[in-house]
């Protein structure tokens, strides 16, 4: 194109544009379209002309949704009682909510904060260090063994300070302790 004038390249525009304008004039053909179906019969030699409309897609999509929305409200309807049962159920209850955890200790005091720890302590050398830690840091302390001295059946450790004999002197302590605590009245 760089060969070519100024005159050649304006008449090649010229065209495109009566192109585009040919192709904007011309009338857009509706979506409904027939076919036009020429039969010869072996009986006589006359061309019949049959007009055939196009199979009618929304219709039949709208039927599956009625069909189906029929379907699911009688399922649902049949169903109701077995599904609400389901949900309130004792054992689903059971499952969703844990146990509550209870401790038997023998301890003299009325008080301990447990300490909370975010990954739960599996080790025992674990719970021992961290009592030695504590107790380095002038913590009155010890740890226990869950499945032997709870209602909880996981083979965990829990570290603990106290105990105490009322619940602000436990929490003044464990307010000491600069990590999480729960405090547990025995």
């Amino acid at each position: 194109m760089s060969d070519k004038t100024n005159d050649e390249k304006l008449r090649i525009l010229q065209e495109r544009l009566a192109q585009i304008k040919i192709k904007q004039d011309t009338p857009v053909q509706n979506g409904k379209k027939t076919e036009k179906v020429i039969e010869i019969s072996n009986f006589s030699n006359e061309n019949h002309i049959i007009d055939k409309k196009p199979l009618n897609l929304s219709l039949i999509k709208k039927i599956v949704i009625i069909v189906s929305l029929a379907y699911g409200i009688f399922y649902g309807f049949t169903n109701f009682d077995s599904l609400v049962n389901n949900l309130t159920s004792d054992e689903a209850l059971k499952e969703s909510t844990p146990p509550k955890l209870e401790y038997n200790l023998n301890l003299k005091g009325n008080n301990i904060a447990i300490v909370s720890t975010t990954n739960l302590i599996t080790d025992e050398g674990t719970a021992k260090a961290m009592v030695n830690d504590l107790r380095v840091k002038g913590f009155k302390c010890d740890y226990i063994y869950l499945p032997e001295n709870s209602n909880l059946k996981d083979k965990v450790y829990q570290v603990f300070i106290g105990p105490y004999e009322n619940e602000e002197e436990t929490n003044q302590w464990a307010k000491n302790l600069e990590l999480e605590f729960n405090i547990i009245t025995l």
